[in-house]
């Protein structure tokens, strides 16, 4: 009864043990054919039916987690991409595998946490835009709190308090209350009665400093000019000030050195470089703006400064002349050695001597010497017939990366140990051991120049031991042979250049026989041995430059721009604009702006215009190739003056590798001063820019926005960039309508 028994639970056993192994063949049969969830299954059912197979358990946890950490990543980049449906599957995906999943849970409350900052985000949007930056800042505070690296929030909270900065350091401009531009008649008029009659005509407040000379007078005669010229001209020829309030009142006082310390605003800013060296500009800005107010931080690169907003605005255009990377090439180096060798040995070496010994042991045997008594040996014959050919060549091919005027250097070869033998006053003997680089050896310094050219100055050596020498007590050294070239190329990018001719000729002959009998015509072979030794070694430099960067040539409003008088920092000439009247005859005088031998009277000028309507465009290539560059231009169309514009772009960062963002020229109009600022996220596939133009008024007309330069890293039949987003600010309250471009395609092939 117990061998039965014993034999049913065997045959059981064997059941499910079979059982269980079908299962685990179709699970891991299903995982291989891409099947992973239903493959699972069945590897958790063998695992069921045979908890005590180790191997079971492993595979199954091991597929398990693998998966599980697959979907996870996938989950979470869909969450980081805003794909917020997607990555909600994907975490219940993974609960419905692991139900105790910790990292699942965590993700699904995120999500929860998103979609209401999204909410949030959303209004702290609207606010920006309609131009409430106290409500737009709180939402972003909250936002902050709960998740401090969130990009987006970031972006708009960086973009708020630039445009606050901007709105606290530009200083206000006069608006007069008539929009017409004046006739001006003054003749050696009292500059405060002249004051008096302007602020009459046109509704400017003046406010004058009790030092303003009460005798100062003035002459000046203008005919349809705008007030703040007119100002101008008066201050400026009474060696006056002024410090502008608000739109409709201004300061005026003397133009000295107390005066200007006591009124003149001075402005901090922070420069920090990414290419320059601070201690250069501090140099270039000291000695162009007389800055004396200026320190630098080495270690990461700053410099600040504090002078008069002119003299700062002044200074961002020469750093960003400054302020940009250095060119850079690539060389292409072959050196190619060639050594031919023939050595040729051929005849008879006949006994060159004849070696006589004598055979005595004793004085008494010498007495006795005759020829039985001598020894005599012959050196030996031998027949030499030899014949070594060699051939060989050295190959070096680097490559190398070098910045403009810089130098590299190349060594391939040994380090041959010189020992030095020293000895001191008490007689020790030490050694001291150098070591002399054999080999070969070049030294290149390239100068990039504009147009695709490169000069470069190339130093060649390619030396060998000839022989090592060893001194009297023992020092040994040796003797080197080397060849040398230095010359200067200028060659274009991806032009070569071969250096050749350095060559080492050398032909040997060297005989030896019996004379007389080795001299003799044809019949001398038989009694000489002549060896030929010819070696030949020649050098062959080849040089091609690749342009990684060139030389950036700014434009021509950032090369040249008005900085001033000798006394005075400003960023435009002291001019008057030409006014077009509107109206066939000027209107009269307002009551009291007639003084005795002076007239004041108003034309018409023309208001800003408001934007209606703002159109973005992309404009560059469609098609390019893997490793080279695009350069896209994203251009702005506006009916208005716009005076800021943050945007956000999408691209594929496995396709697209963003090297450069420039700005344009739009916000850039008549020489306008412009804050600028982008910021590349690659991980996301997204970069970030903010423009921002210090005038009220703005920017019309259109003309790019930015210039954007993306190396292409792998092939694609149509990657496109898409503006995700665009909030203009423009001048007026009411927002205009924004047309956002289509998704611009590049076709990328090998």
């Amino acid at each position: 009864m117990t061998t039965r028994k014993l034999l049913s639970l065997l045959l059981i056993f064997c059941l499910a043990g079979c059982a269980s192994e079908r299962l685990h063949r179709e699970g891991s049969k299903l995982i291989r054919e891409g099947k992973v969830e239903e493959g699972l299954a069945f590897l958790s059912k063998a695992v069921d039916e045979e908890p005590t197979n180790a191997q079971f358990r492993a595979d199954y946890h091991v597929r398990k987690a693998g998966y599980v950490d697959q979907l996870l990543a996938a989950a979470q980049a869909q969450r980081q991409n805003g794909n917020h449906a997607l990555a909600e599957e994907g975490y219940k995906r993974v609960l419905q595998i692991d139900k105790t999943n910790v990292r699942a849970r965590a993700g699904l409350d995120e999500l929860i946490r998103d979609r209401r900052q999204g909410d949030l985000y959303a209004s702290a949007q609207q606010a920006f835009k309609a131009g409430d930056m106290d409500k737009a800042a709180a939402i972003l505070r909250s936002i902050l709190l709960e998740s401090p690296d969130n990009f987006a929030a970031q972006n708009l909270k960086r973009e708020i308090e630039e445009l606050l900065v901007r709105r606290q350091t530009v200083e206000p401009t006069l608006k007069s209350t008539s929009t017409k531009p004046i006739n001006l008649e003054l003749r050696d008029a009292n500059i405060r009665m002249a004051f008096e009659g302007i602020a009459r005509t046109t509704g400017i407040n003046f406010i004058l400093d009790k030092d303003v000379r009460p005798d100062l007078r003035t002459t000046v005669f203008l005919k349809n000019a705008s007030v703040e010229d007119a100002i101008e001209l008066i201050l400026q020829t009474g060696q006056l000030q002024k410090k502008v309030l608000n739109s409709s009142t201004v300061l005026i006082y003397p133009n000295s050195p107390e005066k200007l310390k006591e009124y003149q605003d001075l402005v901090m800013k922070s420069f920090y470089l990414q290419n320059a060296d601070a201690k250069q500009i501090q140099n270039t800005l000291k000695t162009m703006l007389k800055t004396k107010d200026m320190v630098i931080d080495e270690k990461l690169n700053l410099l600040i400064m504090r002078d008069t907003p002119d003299a700062i605005r002044l200074a961002e255009k020469l750093v960003a002349m400054h302020d940009i990377p250095e060119p850079e090439v690539m060389l292409e180096v072959e050196v190619l050695e060639v050594q031919r060798s023939r050595l040729t040995e051929l005849g008879i070496q006949w006994p060159s001597e004849l070696t006589l010994t004598p055979l005595a042991t004793t004085l008494n045997d010498l007495r006795n010497m005759n020829s039985s008594k001598i020894g005599a040996s012959l050196s030996g014959a031998a027949i030499n017939l030899r014949r070594d050919i060699t051939d060989s060549n050295i190959l070096a091919n680097p490559r190398i990366r070098v910045r403009n005027r810089e130098n590299a250097k190349i060594l391939i070869g040994d380090k041959v140990p010189v020992v030095t033998a020293t000895t001191t006053a008490t007689g020790v003997v030490s050694d001291s051991v150098q070591y002399l680089d054999v080999g070969l050896k070049l030294d290149v310094q390239p100068d990039i120049h504009l147009q695709d050219e490169v000069a470069i100055k190339v130093n060649l050596e390619v030396s060998s031991i000839v022989k090592a020498i060893t001194s009297k007590n023992g020092t040994s050294s040796y003797q080197i042979g080397t060849r040398n070239a230095s010359t200067v190329l200028r060659l274009k990018d991806g032009e070569t250049q071969i250096l050749a001719g350095l060559i080492n000729d050398q032909d040997r002959a060297t005989g030896s026989g019996i004379p007389g009998l080795g001299d003799l015509p044809v019949l001398g072979r038989l009694f000489s041995s002549r060896q030929d030794d010819r070696s030949k070694t020649e050098i062959v430099l080849s040089i091609t430059p690749r342009l990684v960067r060139n030389i950036v040539r700014p434009d021509a409003s950032a090369g040249e721009f008005w900085s001033g008088t000798e006394s005075t920092l400003r960023m435009k000439p002291l001019s008057l604009q030409s006014v077009e009247q509107k109206e066939a005859t000027a209107l009269p005088p307002k009551e009291g702006a007639t003084f005795s031998e002076s007239t004041i009277s108003n034309g018409p000028t023309a208001p800003a215009e408001v934007a209606k309507s703002i159109a973005l465009s992309w404009q560059g290539p469609s098609k390019a190739k893997v490793g080279e560059q695009v350069k896209l231009a994203l251009r702005l169309k506006s009916d208005g003056g716009v005076r800021s514009l943050p945007f956000q772009v999408g691209f594929d960062s496995a396709v697209f590798q963003v090297m450069q963002i420039e700005e344009g020229g739009f916000f850039k109009q008549d020489n306008g001063a412009t804050s600028f600022s982008s910021n590349v996220d690659a991980a996301n596939g997204k970069f970030f820019v903010s423009v921002t133009r210090s005038d009220v008024e703005g920017a019309s007309g259109e003309d790019a926005v930015v210039m954007v330069t993306l190396r292409a890293l792998a092939p694609s039949p149509q990657t496109t960039l898409k503006v995700l987003s665009a909030s203009p600010i423009v001048h007026g309250d009411k927002p205009p309508a924004t047309i956002l471009p289509p998704p611009y395609g590049v076709e990328i092939s090998r």
